[in-house]
């Protein structure tokens, strides 16, 4: 019989957490504002991430390394560690940071998350496009982390993930 594993299981241990996501994206695109969502914490007074950040249940990464092309070997080194990719990009941009077809280089699952939903700028369809040209070929969620908006379904589906 499987043990279902719960948020707070996730979260609150004090061993090394077997099971992880990565999340990935531009600078400025909601990357540690969501895992904070994620966790039920307040994500007010989200700091810049500097270096990868390790100490959730998520692994965080700093949207430099997706921007600037000769970092994004890091991320490719670092995505060993997760189980589980998710492709983070902020509605209101035009653009992407993500060359074309790049997540079909893992062979872990990809989702996306598009973020800042509760922002009049937000264009999920433009999102959408961008999300599936860089190679996300998994589910795609739609939250605003500071609304809530879609953040409760997103975190059932990864603690889900854990299951599989």
């Amino acid at each position: 019989m499987m043990h279902k594993v719960t948020f707070n299981d996730m979260v609150k241990t004090s061993e090394a957490k077997p099971w992880r996501f990565m999340l990935v994206g531009g600078v400025g695109a909601g990357k540690t504002t969501l895992i904070k969502a994620l966790e039920s914490k307040t994500p007010s007074g989200v700091r810049k991430t500097q270096m990868i950040d390790y100490s959730s249940w998520g692994i965080d990464t700093p949207g430099e390394f997706v921007e600037m092309g000769h970092l994004r070997r890091v991320l490719v080194s670092t995505s060993f560690d997760a189980q589980i990719l998710v492709a983070v990009q902020d509605a209101t941009r035009a653009d992407s940071y993500f060359p074309p077809n790049y997540f079909l280089m893992f062979p872990q699952h990809t989702i996306g998350v598009l973020t800042k939903l509760d922002s009049p700028q937000a264009n999920i369809k433009q999102a959408t496009t961008l999300l599936r040209t860089a190679g996300v070929t998994g589910e795609l969620f739609c939250v605003s982390a500071l609304t809530g908006l879609g953040i409760s379904e997103l975190r059932e589906y990864l603690l889900n993930q854990n299951n599989v």
